[in-house]
């Protein structure tokens, strides 16, 4: 037997306005909805310390002093490690100024003036840069260029001092670098001196008015040994 087609159905007017509305109405939240969630995501991309995803590279400044440093890193078997040195100098100074390993106060400083910027030398500047970076990575037992655990330990002890900041981690059994660490440290070598609210250095270098207690997350952001 034939099927019989139902038969067309067909809509008013005012049913067809409705079917329309919703229509819309859905688009629109789509829209909104799609609107929110790009926003929201913008917005956490950009909160303060939700830049781990950015790269940072070393300055054209610092990288023309890339076959200088082989060359001074050669003569300390410190090769394997010229790119943590480049990463070093973009921090202490972004390869400006002739002390640009910013190493004056350093042990290995014997003819300049003890004191910042006391050195006018480039080439020596690399020069107790490297032997600083050396002693310090020696001290910590660093194994090779991806031991950032121990490289970040050496990185703290290049700013506070290796000696003094070693043997503090030694006496508190402390193995690994941590914020808090190296916060305490500055506490006890400034005799409990605060920077100032007002300071810039506080919220980038930490609270006690010694060194720069992130030094290691600093140096780091720039060396990407893989």
């Amino acid at each position: 037997m034939k099927k019989t087609k139902e038969p067309y159905k067909k809509y008013t007017k005012e049913q067809k306005k409705a079917i329309r509305a919703a229509q819309v109405k859905r688009q629109k939240l789509f829209i909104a909805f799609f609107i929110l969630a790009a926003a929201m995501t913008l917005i956490l991309l950009n909160l303060p310390g939700n830049d781990k995803n950015t790269i940072h590279r070393i300055n054209s400044s610092c990288e023309s002093y890339r076959a200088d440093m082989e060359r001074i890193a050669a003569n300390y078997g410190m090769s394997d490690y010229v790119d943590l040195l480049l990463a070093l100098m973009m921090q202490e100074s972004s390869g400006k100024g002739p002390d640009v390993m910013q190493s004056s106060e350093g042990a290995f400083n014997t003819i300049y003036p003890q004191e910042p910027n006391g050195i006018t030398d480039v080439e020596y500047s690399l020069e107790c840069g490297v032997q600083e970076l050396k002693y310090a990575l020696e001290k910590a037992n660093v194994q090779d260029p991806l031991d950032v655990d121990r490289i970040s330990i050496a990185l703290q002890a290049y700013n506070f001092g290796a000696d003094s900041y070693l043997s503090y981690m030694e006496e508190h059994h402390e193995t690994v670098w941590t914020q808090e660490s190296a916060e305490a440290f500055a506490k006890m070598a400034s005799s409990g001196r605060e920077r100032a609210q007002d300071n810039p250095f506080r919220n980038t270098a930490g609270p006690w008015d010694y060194g720069d207690q992130r030094y290691p997350e600093h140096v780091l952001r720039y060396y990407h040994p893989e």
